[in-house]
């Protein structure tokens, strides 16, 4: 899962307009960014599971 915040992070980075070289950047800064990429992948997740429980509930409901 490091993988992918890191990943997600960087490219929320990359997306600012005025952003430099992530390696570059203060520790602090990078926290920051690691910090949403964990927000916006545990929404994914979240999501994700919702959207399972929706259809595993129209299967039964079309089973019935």
């Amino acid at each position: 899962m490091e993988y992918e915040i890191e990943a997600v992070a960087r490219a929320l980075y990359d997306a600012e307009d005025d952003a430099q070289i992530w390696e570059r950047e203060p520790e602090i800064l990078k926290a920051e960014f690691r910090r949403h990429a964990r927000a916006a992948l545990e929404l994914l997740e979240q999501y994700r599971s919702e959207k399972l429980a929706e259809r595993a509930a129209v299967k039964v409901s079309h089973a019935a």
